[in-house]
């Protein structure tokens, strides 16, 4: 069984053209986030969480879309 990682996924993704470079870079970013707000629950923290949020929201109905539309064989 082949397995990936969360962030091999979005690697390849890029890679074979589902996602650009640059939203790639920010669902690494955003797995690091929530990675870091697994074990740290600080307010500084919390607050740079939110920043991503808007950003967040909108990669993950692009993605989405792009699920929909694609057609598996």
């Amino acid at each position: 069984m082949d397995r990936f990682v969360f962030k091999d996924l979005f690697r390849q993704g890029a890679r074979h053209g589902l996602i650009t470079a640059e939203a790639c870079e920010r669902w690494l970013a955003y797995r690091d986030t929530r990675n870091e707000t697994a074990h740290d629950h600080g307010e500084i923290l919390a607050e740079s969480t939110l920043e991503l949020l808007p950003g967040f929201i909108a990669d993950a109905k692009a993605l989405a879309d792009m699920i929909e539309g694609s057609t598996c064989d």
